[in-house]
């Protein structure tokens, strides 16, 4: 499994999902359920993958950047909506202009946007530093 993936997590015949975090060791795995703020570690075999970051629903996307977003970035992200696509990055963007919106990562979906930006590790400081290089 690899950060990010969706899984399923079976504790005492309670089936909760989540997402894959990193493996500890050979046995142990840190997991981000859904249903809890923190991160558990937990026994791999209780978990199954369900979805890797290449086939995200929306909820799946969502959960993701949530996460990353509460561990880098103080729980903030920025997300674009156009009839042409979407527009994401992490963190929060003082100011939103044609410039700034076109180095966001880009997706004709909200899961697509946010898939790159976590690839590309697109962030408001990112872009922000992109945007002062090109208008100089």
């Amino acid at each position: 499994m690899n950060f990010g993936d969706r899984i399923l997590y079976e504790d005492n015949g309670n089936v909760s999902k989540g997402v894959f975090i990193k493996e500890i060791n050979q046995v142990e795995a840190v997991i981000k359920l859904d249903s809890k703020k923190e991160k558990s570690i937990v026994n791999k075999d209780t978990i199954k993958a369900i979805g890797n970051m290449d086939n995200m629903d929306l909820l799946h996307a969502l959960t993701v950047a949530d996460y990353i977003s509460k561990e880098k970035y103080d729980g903030h992200w920025t997300l674009l909506c156009f009839t042409t696509g979407c527009k994401f990055c992490f963190g929060t963007l003082d100011k939103i202009n044609y410039t700034t919106t076109s180095l966001m990562a880009s997706g004709k979906s909200i899961e697509e946007a946010i898939k790159k930006a976590i690839d590309k590790n697109i962030d408001a400081d990112k872009v922000l530093e992109l945007e002062e290089k090109l208008l100089r």
